[in-house]
């Protein structure tokens, strides 16, 4: 395996960086249009840790700097959000009826004013349940998980992408650092009033280990005598870094899908719940139960007026015509369009409604 990158320099100072701020705030709702013909118990309740709910995006400063982040922060100009526009996001999710806040960034720990957020969130009438996204190294810092919880955090969803030092060196463009991020969710998982689960970035890179994560994840929930955390493997997006450094990280659809698979199998055999995003069913025609994008209804809100609009991110996928036969069609994001010009649609295909039920939703 090559040596890790060294951590990109900023492009510009941290002195000169202004948040420049959102005027639309992203939701994660409840899919109320998917019909799972056997919906998954444990993946519907990890829909609940996180819905409905808001994102509060704090801005862009990390203290890692992974070579698959969407929002490269050591090139952003933005710093910080300005706090004003807090309590305006805060607004917008309870318009439209989020009854909790996903804390981003960048990465929301390092944040300075973080604890008086949920301070804000609670006097706003949202005292608790938050969801903090996090690489979790400044989880390690003894009793901080136990400050945020008591703060109101309720979930944490955790980064952890690997169990193999050197691959998490490559990845964080970091070093040494692994054993920090493994205490750090330690500790997420002992706190007794956290619901934790693992976010896996999904790359080449990283993909060889994926097997040895899942051990590792039983290994240390054996250990602390609590329930193995749910691992939700996303297949890195070409978005931001990840489109940068493709040629190290991103996989071919069909490639990805069956790791996928191997991991779902694998995980079955040592009571882990595996579940994905970012792969159509198509391409995991009998674990369309698994996809986490099917039970999350993710779009966005003009802060200023509440009103709804198309999830951001859609301006990165699209439907080809093969897609109109499919009857995942309504549902399913399509592809995205620099994986498409990457790996073209062969692997792609129109399916009938399989892992689904007839009837509309909500009948």
């Amino acid at each position: 395996m090559s040596e890790p990158s060294p951590r990109p320099k900023p492009v510009v100072p941290w002195s000169e960086r202004r948040y420049v701020g959102r005027t639309v705030a992203d939701i994660h709702g409840r899919r109320q249009d998917v019909l799972l013909a056997e919906p998954h118990a444990v993946l519907q309740q990890l829909a609940q840790w996180i819905t409905p709910a808001f994102y509060i995006d704090l801005g862009r400063p990390c203290n890692s700097a992974c070579l698959y982040c969407a929002v490269p922060p050591h090139e952003d100009a933005q710093g910080w959000v300005a706090w004003p526009e807090i309590a305006a996001m805060i607004a917008a999710g309870q318009a439209c009826g989020c009854d909790r806040a996903i804390l981003i960034g960048g990465e929301p720990t390092v944040y300075p004013r973080l604890f008086e957020i949920l301070a804000l969130l609670k006097q706003s009438g949202l005292p608790r349940d938050h969801v903090m996204m996090t690489n979790g190294l400044r989880l390690a810092e003894p009793g901080l998980v136990h400050d945020l919880a008591a703060a109101g955090i309720g979930t944490v969803h955790i980064s952890v992408d690997t169990a193999d030092s050197p691959t998490y060196d490559r990845l964080s463009r970091s070093k040494g650092r692994l054993a920090q991020q493994w205490q750090g969710l330690r500790a997420a998982l002992l706190e007794p009033s956290l619901q934790v689960y693992d976010y896996c970035a999904l790359t080449a890179i990283n993909a060889p280990t994926i097997p040895g994560l899942l051990r590792a994840l039983v290994d240390l929930a054996d250990k602390l005598q609590v329930k193995v955390p749910p691992l939700i493997l996303a297949v890195a997006k070409p978005i931001g870094d990840a489109l940068r450094h493709a040629d190290e990280l991103l996989i071919a659809p069909a490639d990805s899908a069956q790791i996928v698979e191997t991991m779902i199998e694998l995980g079955n055999s040592l009571g882990v719940t595996v579940g994905f995003r970012n792969v159509q069913a198509c391409l995991l025609p009998d674990h369309v139960a698994r996809s986490v994008d099917y039970y999350l209804d993710d779009f966005s809100v003009e802060v200023a007026s509440g009103v709804r609009e198309p999830y951001s991110h859609t301006a990165y996928w699209h439907h080809p015509p093969l897609c109109e036969a499919c009857g995942h069609r309504g549902i399913c994001t399509g592809i995205y369009r620099d994986l498409e010009k990457r790996y073209g649609h062969a692997d792609f295909h129109a399916i009938d409604r399989q892992g689904l039920r007839d009837g509309r939703a909500g009948g």
